[in-house]
């Protein structure tokens, strides 16, 4: 059966490239290593500039996005393979960044520009529109260019890279970096969940899958 228009191709196109996104390859964790990197050395030197492109190399907003698919469309293979990823690609994060600070720990200087200490219910606030949007510009054309904003807007990365320099010998208070981690993940999950069923992702993820 043939698509009834090009938003349901596009739709099926976007659902199967965040699907083949969401594997451990050597893409995915060549990203990964090179945004710890950038944003363990933004921390240092307290480096908003670099924070940034860390963010929007990052690519574990992905898991995330594929495990609110999982969840909207009843995939529980999905959701245990999205679930998965995300934890690893957590724990190397952490456990690279405490790396990290122990080797570099001269260079890292007072926190001017950059913190994770803000308001929770704002950052909470903020991961829920950013996964809004990143959900929609996934299923929608007009619309795809605003994920690199949303990459922007939510921070995933820097607070878990925050979390293992402060675990590290010496380090600061961890609690805040690793909440403000909680909050977006759960804010981008509920919001992506919400806004994949809204748009009938089910329907265009069997057909993809039947391609298969």
């Amino acid at each position: 059966m043939k698509p009834k228009n090009e938003t349901e191709t596009y739709e099926r196109q976007a659902i199967g490239d965040l699907l083949n996104r969401t594997r451990h390859d050597a893409d995915f964790y060549a990203l990964l290593i090179g945004s710890i990197l950038l944003a363990a050395f933004a921390i240092f030197n307290d480096s908003i500039v670099t924070l940034i492109a860390s963010m929007i190399v990052s690519p574990l907003a992905t898991p995330v996005l594929t495990l609110g698919l999982g969840i909207a469309v009843g995939d529980w293979r999905l959701i245990m393979r999205a679930f998965g990823l995300l934890i690893i690609a957590s724990l190397i994060a952490v456990l690279a960044a405490v790396g990290l600070s122990m080797v570099f720990d001269h260079n890292q200087v007072a926190d001017h520009f950059i913190s994770f200490t803000g308001s929770r219910a704002d950052s909470f606030v903020v991961a829920l529109v950013s996964g809004a949007i990143a959900a929609y510009g996934i299923m929608r054309p007009k619309v795809a260019s605003a994920i690199t904003g949303v990459a922007i807007a939510v921070s995933l990365l820097p607070p878990l890279v925050a979390t293992g320099i402060g675990m590290a010998p010496g380090g600061f208070t961890a609690d805040h970096a690793f909440t403000l981690f909680l909050l977006n993940v759960l804010g981008i999950l509920i919001a992506s969940a919400v806004v994949f069923a809204w748009l009938g992702a089910r329907r265009n993820y069997n057909k993809q899958l039947d391609k298969k």
